[in-house]
C-alpha cells in the first residue's frame, strides 16, 4: 500500500512536470507570434513614410498604387513570408481599395478585429484572425497625412511555418486544431481536394496544421472551448520502447474567441522510465521497512507480552 502510495504520489509530479514542458511549447509558440507581428509592425512603419504608395492612395491611383507595391511585395514574399497586402479606405466606409496579392478584388468591406482595434486605438492592431482554411497572423496601422487619418495598411502573413520551426528548436511533434464552426467548409475541401480533404475525420475540429499524424493528434476528443487557460495533459502514450506525453492548449483568435487548440507531444522516455525505476525503488525499500518493523514488533511483543505471559503462567502453575 506504501508503494502503491508513493508511486501516485510519484505520478502526480511527473505529470505536473510535464505539463510544465508542454507548457514550454505554448509559450514557445506565444513568443514566436510576438516575433513576427513586432515584424510586421516595423515593416508597416517603413511602408507608411513611403511618399510614392501615399500619393498614390491620396489620388485613388489603384494602378499606379499597384505598380509602387508590387516590387515591395515581391521582397517582403520572399525574405519575410508576408503573404497579404491591403489598403483600407478610412472610416465609415472601411472598404479595400487594393489588395496587393489579389488586384482584382477590391471594394468589399472589412470587418476584422485587427482593424476595428486599430480604429479604436489609433494603434497597431495585431493578432491571428481564421481565413476561410486556416490562420493568418494580421497587423494593421492607421495611416496618417496631414493631422488626419486617410486610410489603413494591413500585412498579414500564413502561421502554417510556425509549427515546422518550433519542431527544429525542441523535437517535439505540434498540431493546430480548428473548430469546424469558425471555418468554411467548402474552401477546406477547394483547397485540399478531395484526396487530401480531412473535414469528416472529426465531428467538431480538424487539423489546420500538423508536423505529425502519427502520435495522435487527431485522435483528440474534447471540447476545445473546455481546453483550461493553463493547458490540459492528456497522459502518455506507449509507441514500442518511445513514451510520450501529450496536452493540449488552447489558441485564441484576435477577437479573444478560444477557437483552436495547439496539440503538444513530447517524448517523454527517459523521464517514463526514471518513473518507473523510481517506483520499484519506493516498493523495494518499503518491503525492507516493512520487514524490518515486522521483525521488530515480534521480538517486542515476544519480550513485552508473551514472556510475562510465560512467567505469570508458571507462577499459577506453582500455586497450583
Amino acid at each position: 500500500v506504501g508503494a502503491r502510495i508513493a508511486g501516485e504520489i510519484f505520478e502526480r509530479t511527473l505529470e505536473e512536470a510535464a505539463l510544465a514542458t508542454l507548457q514550454s511549447a505554448a509559450d514557445s509558440f506565444a513568443a514566436r507570434e510576438r516575433s513576427e507581428i513586432e515584424k510586421l509592425a516595423s515593416t508597416l512603419d517603413v511602408l507608411l513614410a513611403n511618399d510614392d504608395l501615399r500619393d498614390a492612395f491620396l489620388a485613388r491611383d489603384r494602378e499606379g498604387l499597384l505598380a509602387a507595391a508590387a516590387p515591395l511585395f515581391g521582397t517582403m514574399t520572399r525574405r519575410d513570408r508576408i503573404t497579404h497586402w491591403y489598403f483600407i479606405e478610412a472610416e465609415p466606409a472601411r472598404t479595400v481599395f487594393l489588395r496587393v496579392h489579389r488586384p482584382e478584388l477590391f471594394g468589399d468591406r472589412v470587418e476584422r478585429a485587427t482593424l476595428q482595434r486599430a480604429i479604436e486605438t489609433g494603434e497597431l492592431g495585431a493578432g491571428k484572425e481564421l481565413g476561410q482554411t486556416a490562420f493568418a497572423l494580421r497587423a494593421v496601422r492607421p495611416w496618417f497625412h496631414g493631422g488626419r487619418v486617410i486610410g489603413y495598411v494591413e500585412l498579414a502573413e500564413e502561421i502554417d511555418h510556425f509549427l515546422t520551426a518550433m519542431k527544429s528548436d525542441t523535437g517535439d511533434e505540434y498540431g493546430l486544431l480548428v473548430k469546424k464552426k469558425f471555418l468554411d467548409e467548402q474552401s477546406w475541401a477547394r483547397v485540399l481536394g478531395p484526396r487530401s480533404n480531412t473535414w469528416n475525420d472529426r465531428p467538431d475540429v480538424v487539423v489546420v496544421d500538423t508536423t505529425t499524424f502519427t502520435e495522435g493528434i487527431i485522435d483528440y476528443s474534447g471540447d476545445i472551448e473546455t481546453i483550461p487557460d493553463r493547458g490540459q495533459a492528456l497522459g502518455e502514450a506507449l509507441r514500442g520502447e518511445r513514451a510520450y506525453v501529450r496536452g493540449i492548449f488552447p489558441v485564441r483568435d484576435a477577437a479573444g474567441r478560444k477557437v483552436g487548440g495547439l496539440f503538444v507531444v513530447h517524448d517523454f522516455t527517459r523521464q517514463h522510465a526514471a518513473l518507473h525505476g523510481a517506483i520499484v525503488e519506493a516498493f523495494a525499500a518499503l518491503l525492507l521497512i516493512a520487514v524490518v518493523t515486522a521483525a521488530v514488533v515480534m521480538v517486542l511483543v515476544r519480550r513485552l507480552v508473551f514472556a510475562r505471559l510465560a512467567r505469570i503462567r508458571e507462577r499459577l502453575e506453582a500455586h497450583v
